[in-house]
């Protein structure tokens, strides 16, 4: 018998209700999604958080008076601490902060005299890392990253020659690590784990693009490269404390996906043929935890959490928050904990948006072997939307 489009619309419609009610990280599992802060009172807007193993929330703040400005917060067991705010030389705080295990932020900031700096703070007195003047540098990254020991890592180009640099440093003059003199041209810096291992995109000789690990700047670990009728794209996103570096790779057949290396071959854990169109930020803890944003092939947008070997869908774009639907949902390079825990950003439907904590799921997250699966009725409903749109797409009625 023959579907009728409008019986297709019903079943889709019914599929995908089943798909935000499927098993996830609600409130009956654990213990549900907690406010940091939110926009209901005399704060505007967030930047993308970050999360470390102690609970610890760090996320630059605008307030709704522009007389306020702005305010770099740590959050910590209901407290919020003001780590820098624009009242003093920073005239704003651009890109994203980032956290150590100490509660140390380091952030990107435009002073007062133009010039911009990377800072870091605990909530006293605050260091500067590395400033455009005085370090002669044309630009410093928007994505600045700290080892729990407490040094920084960020992607700087230089005012001769318009050298791109790794700079690395804690607060005296930065040194480099990598330069664009070299067989390597650095593009971006993914992290800085504990033992000082950093990873990092670059171009090399030939005009290739790759996601590499170093700790000296002298031996660099390849870890994915493009190449002709191999990967058309790669791109570093984190590296952890057990050196594990997470990163989006891309063929040429269209087909992306999320993967981890350690010390063996890279393994994906999330790919696009079967469920995900696309992917945004993902994070990995030394645990196997795992957050990351994905977008479905029918335009849902939403978290998943778990563990690499096993995820599922923690919250989604449609889906209850505190009160009210979701419209809205981002996270960023340092969102998981080892627990299982972590943070989001998410606008909602009465108007707010606001920083978000998920507590630990259910699903374990000790393995992390790289197979990798939703929960047993997203996956079925997944696999019925997929044959409906693929359907669609060659004309099916």
């Amino acid at each position: 018998m023959q579907t009728t489009a409008a019986l297709q619309l019903a079943l889709r419609a019914t599929l995908l209700a089943a798909l935000l009610a499927a098993p996830a990280l609600t409130h009956a599992e654990t213990g549900g999604f907690s406010k940091i802060a939110d926009s209901a009172d005399e704060l505007a807007s967030f930047s993308i958080p970050a999360l470390n193993d102690a609970g610890q929330v760090a996320f630059v703040a605008t307030f709704d008076d522009a007389a306020l400005g702005q305010t770099l917060y740590r959050y910590a067991s209901g407290v919020l601490t003001s780590i820098a705010d624009t009242s003093g030389p920073v005239a704003s705080f651009i890109g994203t902060p980032a956290m150590n295990a100490s509660g140390v932020v380091a952030v990107k900031v435009l002073l007062d005299d133009g010039s911009t700096s990377i800072i870091t703070g605990s909530g006293g007195a605050l260091t500067t890392i590395a400033n455009t003047v005085t370090d002669a540098l044309s630009s410093l990254g928007d994505k600045p990253a700290i080892s729990d020991p407490g040094v920084v890592v960020v992607l700087a180009a230089r005012n001769a020659g318009a050298v791109n640099v790794i700079l690395k440093g804690t607060g005296s003059a930065p040194v480099t690590l990598l330069d664009s003199s070299g067989p390597y041209n650095p593009q971006d810096v993914a992290g800085i784990n504990e033992d000082g291992v950093v990873a990092f995109e670059a171009l090399d000789g030939t005009g290739e693009k790759g996601v590499y690990r170093t700790i000296d700047g002298i031996v660099v670990t390849p870890i994915a490269a493009t190449s002709p009728g191999g990967y058309t794209s790669v791109e570093a996103l984190q590296i952890n404390n057990n050196d594990t570096v997470v990163f989006f790779a891309e063929t040429a057949a269209g087909v992306g996906a999320l993967f981890v290396a350690s010390n063996a071959a890279p393994v994906s854990f999330a790919d696009t043929t079967s469920p995900f169109n696309t992917f945004g930020p993902a994070s990995v803890a030394e645990s196997s935890a795992v957050a990351f944003r994905g977008t479905f092939d029918l335009g849902l947008d939403g978290i998943f959490s778990g563990s690499t070997g096993l995820y599922e869908k923690a919250i989604a774009v449609g889906d209850n928050l505190l009160g009210s639907v979701v419209t809205g949902l981002d996270t960023g390079p340092e969102a998981a904990a080892n627990d299982g825990s972590f943070v989001f950003r998410a606008r909602r439907g009465d108007g707010t948006s606001g920083i978000y904590l998920a507590s630990p799921g259910s699903i374990g997250v000790g393995g992390g072997g790289g197979s990798s699966g939703l929960d047993p009725l997203s996956a079925g409903v997944l696999l019925v939307l997929g044959v409906l749109v693929r359907q669609r797409r060659m004309g099916v009625k």
